[in-house]
């Protein structure tokens, strides 16, 4: 599978045809959404919790000192960005240039 992200200020721009879908929808109840091709989920018996994703399907495991996480969160901090992908963009930057 490939990875698609972007920067909160690099987002493409909606199209015409877009827009006018937002607007559609934003005016709608929620009676008047149809649902039907995602039907309600009511079985929650192998739910668990608080996981997001199962320790089984990580792809690795990494160890990261407190420093460098403190100073991602204060960096996401003032600019809004996730703390977690931007020390992924940054492994990533410098994995491709050495």
């Amino acid at each position: 599978m490939n990875r698609v992200s972007y920067k909160a200020n690099e987002l493409p721009s909606l199209s015409a045809e877009q827009e006018a879908n937002l607007q559609r929808l934003a005016v709608l109840s929620d009676h008047d959404i149809d649902l039907s091709d995602m039907p309600e989920v009511t079985d929650w018996s192998g739910a668990t919790r608080g996981s997001i994703v199962s320790s089984d399907s990580m792809v690795g495991v990494s160890i990261v000192s407190p420093s460098i996480i403190a100073r991602f969160q204060d960096k996401a901090k003032k600019t809004g960005g996730n703390y977690q992908d931007m020390i992924n963009d940054a492994l990533e930057k410098y994995l491709l240039d050495h």
